[in-house]
């Protein structure tokens, strides 16, 4: 393979048929999952870039190759390996367990040949290449472009970008990119150069980057060499063999190249992006776009042609009985709307387009599998890929910048306006997830296996808020998640350069089975579990337990509701100036304070004119405190003799509260909240100050990132307090290094409907985790939670079927489970599955499901996930 590369400087390709090439890296956008206004957004800008290119250009979608030591190397950025040896010993792990996957990304770009300014520049170029292809033939020394030239070229690529619009962000091509395209092209699916980072130093020293190492690669078509040529004296059946081998010194890459022949009449958007659907494959696939953009006034005359000549073929059947044929009819229309089309703005233009896809696999029948399964998956959308015989090495070319486009790409062109080629949505990959952070789970969408990576102390670190919530139904995998971020926050909570950072937990555990402590204590670091009952060693008197005015606060936020009285009637007022007069005291308490209000009930106030109102409001709360006092829970709240709780400097930290009676959400309704019974408004309130303690533990030290962990939260947000606590903690977290992690069935059960605090809490979490829902209207809130339409059919499809389903075969609703939509901090949105973590002892605390079977091995655990992933792929094909 010979390049037709002579000088490459900055993101500028000089080459030795006399054109100069700017590269591009383009900023890839997620479109699978997005919403129905962010598609046409997406759609708008693509037709605006379209409409601004002149002359060809050559899209370039490629696959690279992910090293499975730079994932790790991304995990453990920024970590503190010394004082985390279970993050070391996690990492190895999944370190051997991503290499024997195949990892793979998506990087686009964007390739112009620029014009020749004036008529010398163009001489002087045509010159520069002859000069350049006669001194390398006999063997002598050739000169570089000159400096000068590239400063030139270098502004005149400036200029063009500027004309483009911003709404597609991309950026100059570094030299290392340009040259792993043409790396990554001679060696797809072998140990192929991984994808140079954007600052990464240049390693090269002097100007204009050598390519001759690129062109050590040897191009077979349909793999001759391989000594099959004839058998018993049979010729070679070249329609068997439609791919091209490369062969390098890494070994030999099988690559088939398919073209696009046929496409459909008319196209609708959405259902027409044939070329981000190339992410859904379980396999990575390349594709390349050669274009030639015409303006519609210049295309306008060759559409007249047509038209005469199907006026021409009309007068044929003149006299003709069956008339004419409906074909014709059909075709004749579809042109009038064309050219109505075309010349119906001065901005609109006509694109010429040739479509090529490449597959890969190490041997021609893994490749011959791959490309079959492709086509046969257009085919069923009118959309029909060929592979042209004796072609494939031609195709090879066409997917490298520098090149002229092929013969056999203008054989297949297809003629569209810039809309209708915007609809098939090129540059819209999928990534998800941070930069770096734990293996938080694996993309359902894109070639091969895609890891995400989450780092949930990123947010505030970013100015942004830390917290997530996930919502699923029972046993849609939404407490394994959670659970896999606490796990997350534990082991990554040490960073460099911070002596007293680390990552804790706060959790309320209200499962009988005491699924959270027993978690907890399978995690690294030391764990404190605090029982909450009416046997509990401890007290939870807000006045005791919290400092200074929040006391009473949190004091008047508890009994408020309790009591049943609003806060501006008398007994509100008057319970208010008791908790004020109370918390001031030396030694405050809740005996205290029905002392206090047994005093004012008992002492007239001659200057108070409502004297009497109050005394009887102070007697009558004075009453039902002490009715309180004498239930089982009382003496949690009542009782000073007992030790005030002494939260210890554990890691993690668990309110366990299995034996507390919690009402029922409908029982929270306000007209059925009179009714309620004492044990369970008691049991409710406590869980509050429960919270109400978490959020002080959360916010003392900023130096520590605490994740406060509330599953089933409605029981906090039932109440105008406890909404305004989590609203609080959301809020405030970023500012203290601790974020909420709440989880329930309905998004509205996180950030209540009809509620300004509701649509705060939910507007302000940066994660969102959707799991499956089987009823269409809480799997459409839970959409339009995600900023997703609720009402788009194949979404609910999704969430309600297609997200770990149930109606499958045992090892298959295993394989998939914790399938889910994940927002992310960047507000992209994609499908992952969650991996537990690759800890055997957290893996095997980390279920719930009765008589469920448990993978034994971290390594069970990602062969799982990548299983799922073949299944699920199968299932789409």
């Amino acid at each position: 393979m010979r390049l037709p590369v002579r000088h490459i400087s900055g993101h500028l390709i000089w080459t030795t048929n006399a054109t100069v090439w700017a590269v591009w890296r383009v900023d890839s956008d997620n479109y699978s999952h997005a919403s129905k206004a962010a598609k046409h957004e997406r759609l708008n800008a693509l037709e605006s870039l379209f409409k601004a290119i002149k002359g060809e250009a050559l899209l370039l979608s490629l696959c690279p190759q992910v090293d499975a030591a730079s994932v790790v190397t991304r995990m453990t950025a920024g970590i503190d390996l010394d004082a985390s040896p279970e993050y070391v010993d996690l990492s190895l792990r999944v370190l051997d367990e991503l290499e024997e996957m195949e990892l793979s990304g998506r990087v686009d770009f964007l390739a112009v040949p620029m014009k020749h300014t004036d008529f010398k520049q163009g001489a002087l170029a045509v010159l520069s290449s002859a000069h350049y292809e006669v001194m390398n033939t006999l063997g002598l020394p050739t000169t570089p472009v000159s400096r000068a030239e590239e400063e030139r070229r270098i502004e005149q690529a400036r200029h063009l970008a500027a004309t483009w619009p911003t709404a597609i962000r991309l950026r100059p091509a570094t030299e290392g990119e340009i040259l792993w395209i043409y790396g990554h092209c001679a060696r797809r699916g072998l140990a192929e150069p991984l994808l140079p980072e954007h600052d990464e130093p240049r390693s090269v020293v002097g100007r204009g980057r050598p390519v001759a190492a690129y062109s050590e690669v040897i191009l077979d078509e349909g793999g001759r060499g391989d000594g099959i040529q004839e058998r018993r004296g049979v010729p070679l059946n070249p329609f068997r063999h439609r791919y091209v081998k490369a062969a390098t010194e890494f070994g030999d890459s099988y690559q088939s190249f398919s073209i696009l022949a046929e496409m459909p009449d008319s196209f609708a958007f959405p259902g027409s992006e044939y070329l981000a659907a190339l992410d859904d494959f379980g396999f990575p696939v390349d594709w390349a776009v050669r274009l030639h953009i015409e303006q519609g006034a210049k295309a306008e005359p060759k559409s007249r042609r047509q038209a005469r000549e199907l006026a021409h073929q009309r007068g044929e059947y003149d006299g003709e009985t069956a008339g004419v044929p409906a074909s014709l009819d059909k075709a004749s229309t579809a042109l009038n709307e064309y050219r109505s089309r075309l010349t119906s703005s001065s901005t609109e233009v006509e694109i010429r387009a040739s479509v090529v896809t490449c597959v890969w696999g190490g041997t021609p029948e893994e490749t011959e599998e791959k490309a079959a399964a492709l086509i046969n998956h257009f085919g069923g959308n009118d959309y029909t890929l060929v592979r042209p015989i004796g072609e494939q090495t031609s195709l090879f070319h066409s997917m490298l910048p520098g090149t002229p486009t092929p013969r056999v790409m203008n054989d297949y062109a297809q003629f569209l306006l810039a809309k209708d080629f915007a609809m098939s949505l090129p540059f819209c990959g999928q990534a998800l997830g941070d930069d770096g952070g734990s293996l938080f789970g694996l993309q359902l969408n894109g070639g091969g296996a895609r890891p995400v990576l989450v780092d949930f102390s990123l947010g505030p670190r970013m100015n942004a808020s830390a917290s997530a919530v996930f919502i699923g139904e029972l046993g849609s995998g939404k407490s394994v998640a959670m659970k896999t971020a606490m796990y997350s926050i534990l082991t990554t909570g040490r960073r460099v350069g911070r002596s007293r950072s680390r990552g804790r937990a706060l959790a309320i555990d209200r499962t009988p089975q005491q699924e959270w402590a027993r978690f907890a204590r399978a995690c690294p670091g030391e764990t404190q579990v605090i029982t909450v009952d009416e046997d509990a060693s401890v007290s939870l008197d807000p006045l005791r337990v919290f400092k200074g005015p929040r006391a009473a606060r949190y004091t008047e936020s508890f009994l408020t509701p309790l009591l049943d009285i609003a806060s501006m009637s008398t007994e509100g007022v008057t319970l208010a100036d008791a908790i004020d007069a109370t918390h001031k005291a030396p030694e405050p308490s809740m005996r205290l304070l029905l002392e206090t209000l047994t005093e004012r009930a008992q002492t007239p106030d001659t200057q108070d004119p409502d004297d009497h109102n109050v005394r009887a409001a102070a007697s009558e709360l004075a009453r039902k405190l002490r009715s309180l006092a004498k239930k089982d829970l009382g003496r949690v709240i009542f009782d000073p003799t007992l030790p005030i709780v002494e939260i210890t400097d554990a890691d993690t930290i668990i309110f366990s509260a299995a034996n507390i009676g919690l009402p029922k959400k409908t029982e929270l309704e306000g007209h059925r909240l009179s009714s309620l019974e004492v044990e369970k408004k008691f049991g409710w309130r406590l869980m509050y100050l429960v919270a109400a303690l978490c959020r002080e533990i959360a916010f003392a030290d900023p130096e520590e990132f605490v994740g406060v962990f509330l599953d089933e939260c409605w029981w906090l947000t039932s109440s105008a307090e406890g909404t305004e606590l989590l609203l609080e903690i959301i809020n405030d977290g970023r500012k203290h290094g601790c974020g909420a992690f709440a989880g329930s069935h309905d998004p509205y059960d996180v950030g209540p409907a009809n509620s300004e605090y509701g649509e705060k809490i939910r507007g302000l979490v940066s994660h969102r985790f959707l799991f499956r829902h089987r009823n269409r209207q809480l799997a459409a809130r839970g959409l339009e939670f995600l900023g997703l339409d609720g009402t788009d059919p194949e979404l609910l499809k999704l969430v309600t079927e297609n997200l770990s389903p149930i109606n499958v075969s045992d090892d298959e609703r295993l394989l998939r489970s914790g399938e889910c939509l994940y927002y992310d901090l960047k507000k992209r949105i994609g499908g992952m599955k969650v991996l537990i973590p690759a800890d055997e002892h957290a893996a095997e605390a980390i279920h719930t499901t009765p008589g469920r079977a448990t993978l034994d091995e971290p390594a069970e655990a990602i062969e799982a996930a990548d299983a799922a992933m073949e299944a699920v792929e199968a299932q789409r094909i």
